[in-house]
């Protein structure tokens, strides 16, 4: 059954997702924030930024996410991730 979300209907898979992503980037948010280890892993960040390509950019004319940064070339997968959405990953 689709889940109904801000940015449109999702399948119930990709709306799951979606809320792993938005716990799992604001608890990067707050690691780095009071200077603790990240979170986010590569296997994590995987289907994480699969899910934030489908989802973010109609949301970032609300305002819940910053613009993307242009990752390095040495940039991760984490880094990908937080790049994308518009998180400076250093």
């Amino acid at each position: 059954m689709p889940t109904p979300l801000p940015q449109g209907k999702l399948p119930a898979e990709v709306g799951a997702v979606a809320c792993a992503l938005d716990a799992a980037v604001h608890a990067w948010d707050i690691a780095v924030a009071t200077g603790q280890p990240s979170p986010l892993d590569a296997e994590l960040a995987r289907p994480l930024l699969v899910v934030a390509r489908q989802i973010v950019e109609p949301l970032r004319a609300y305002g819940a996410y910053a613009p993307a940064i242009d990752p390095t070339p040495e940039a991760d997968e984490v880094a990908a991730l937080l790049s994308y959405l518009g998180r400076n990953p250093r």
